[in-house]
């Protein structure tokens, strides 16, 4: 069963969001406050993420269209770089490059086959895809204007408001074959488990 379109609407008004709909582009534009970021359209301290229904109901994306249009930076590379470092330090938002017209845009994709999505998910993309655009605004207009990549104090921001690491850096060859023949002496994944279990740990 895919998504439909009453559904989507159903749950973003579940939300609480201020959003407008258009069945006929199976779309619902949600306006989300912002601290750091300014549309460029008006100057106001705000976004519109566009929630699309794909693929009959099978996919769903949220969308900024237009956070960026590069040909306005003098530093590209940089910006470039900023914003695939952003990628990486962020859960379900990606920054991406439509290279022929130089738009950046900032999309969640979230594939729905014969699922659904609840409100409370919902409710948490839309949370943190406006999260990137905003909090990595500054960092990301730095780079593109001045040439300096820095995520000093936003990364500080980050870690002061949730301590635990973003993502778990991936285990050196040395550990992943230390951890192979550990296992191994203990008689399996069980084996080790009941060890660690006899040790209290």
């Amino acid at each position: 069963m895919a998504l439909t379109f009453a559904d989507l609407v159903g749950r973003i008004a579940e939300i609480g969001c201020d959003f407008r709909a258009s069945r006929e582009h199976s779309e619902v534009v949600v306006a989300v406050p912002t601290t750091h970021y300014v549309d460029p359209h008006d100057g106001e301290k705000s976004l519109l993420l566009h929630v699309m229904l794909q693929e009959d109901g099978k996919m769903l994306r949220i969308c900024v269209p237009e956070v960026y249009a590069v040909a306005e930076f003098a530093h590209r590379g940089p910006m470039a770089e900023a914003m695939l470092a952003a990628n990486w330090r962020v859960r379900v938002a990606s920054y991406v490059l439509d290279e022929s017209d130089g738009e950046v845009r900032v999309v969640c994709d979230l594939p729905l086959e014969d699922g659904t999505v609840t409100s409370a998910q919902l409710s948490r993309m839309l949370t943190l895809v406006a999260w990137t655009v905003d909090q990595f605004d500054p960092v990301i207009r730095l780079a593109g204007t001045d040439g300096k990549v820095d995520f000093v104090e936003l990364d500080a921001r980050i870690l002061q408001k949730s301590p635990e690491p973003r993502r778990r850096k991936s285990r050196s060859k040395r550990e992943r074959r230390e951890l192979a023949d550990l296992i191994k002496a203990a008689g399996g994944v069980e084996g080790l488990r009941k060890l660690l279990e006899e040790h209290g740990l």
